[in-house]
This record gives C-alpha cells, sequence and structure tokens, in this order.
C-alpha cells in the first residue's frame, strides 16, 4: 500500500511541473513579439493637461519589419468620464514630429467599465499604429491628457507597447 501511495504522489508532482513548465512557456511565448513595454505613474494629484508622460524607445528593425504601436490604460472608479482624449506626439530618428488626437472609450453607455481586472482598476489597451514600418533609432513619444477639464484624476497609469507584426 504504501508503495501505492508513494507512486501517485510522484506522479502527482511530476505532472505539477509539467504543468508549471507548460504555463510559463505559455505566457513567455505570449509576448516573443514585444519590443518595448513600460508604464509610468501618473501623479496621484491628477494628471495636468499641460503635462505629458513621455516615452522614448530606441529600435533596431530588421528590413522590412513592420510593427504595432500599443497604448495601454489604467483607470479607477474615480474617473470622471466614459472616455478620453488623448494627444500623442511622437519625433522620428528624424527629428520629424506628427501629432495625432485620438479618443478611447472606457466605458459603455450604461457606465460600465471596460477592459480586464477584478475591483476598481480597469486596465486597457489600444490600438494606435497598426503594421507600421519604423527606422533605426530612437522615437519619443509625448503623450497628453485631451479632455476639458485641466485635470483629469482617477487614471493609474498611462503605458506604451510597441510589437514587431512579423
Amino acid at each position: 500500500m504504501k508503495i501505492k501511495q508513494l507512486q501517485i504522489i510522484m506522479r502527482t508532482k511530476a505532472l505539477s511541473k509539467f504543468a508549471f513548465l507548460a504555463i510559463l512557456l505559455l505566457f513567455v511565448s505570449c509576448d516573443s513579439n514585444k519590443v518595448y513595454h513600460e508604464y509610468l505613474a501618473i501623479d496621484d494629484a491628477g494628471w495636468e493637461s499641460s503635462k505629458s508622460i513621455d516615452f522614448e524607445v530606441e529600435l533596431n528593425p530588421f528590413e522590412g519589419e513592420v510593427f504595432d504601436i500599443l497604448i495601454g490604460l489604467r483607470n479607477n472608479n474615480d474617473y470622471l468620464y466614459s472616455n478620453l482624449f488623448l494627444f500623442v506626439e511622437v519625433q522620428n530618428p528624424l527629428g520629424e514630429r506628427i501629432i495625432d488626437t485620438l479618443q478611447y472609450l472606457l466605458a459603455e453607455p450604461s457606465g460600465k467599465w471596460i477592459g480586464s481586472g477584478v475591483c476598481a482598476i480597469k486596465h486597457n489597451i489600444f490600438n494606435y499604429k497598426e503594421s507600421q514600418a519604423l527606422a533605426k533609432g530612437v522615437y519619443k513619444f509625448k503623450l497628453r491628457q485631451g479632455m476639458r477639464s485641466s485635470m483629469l484624476y482617477g487614471l493609474e497609469d498611462v503605458g506604451l507597447r510597441i510589437e514587431s507584426v512579423n
């Protein structure tokens, strides 16, 4: 009887190790296209419309490589609006600047938050640019809130993610 119990315990441990390794491999492989990923916290006092959140990214793409650029956002229940307007300024390695005005929905018409997460904080990842050919060098991204209120409350942090599509 003890030998059978020992065999069952050994099989269970082996299966547990295998399951752990399989899950770990799944998480690592799902993120294999990530080139850049960073979040910056927004001050607890709020996000002033005059303050930008800045990211600096150095890219070294191979020939023909294209990228998706995404913006991440975490908000809590103190955020008063169902949407967010952002001004995104991108400076490429040649010094050229492009400014876009974006609007992202954070809540359904019923008031229910959109995004993942349990409890008070919701996380969203929004497409900014898809399938972009980017040159080698340093890119500077400046994100400013573009709402009518000069101060926004309830935003936790803002992130930038760049993924290789190839």
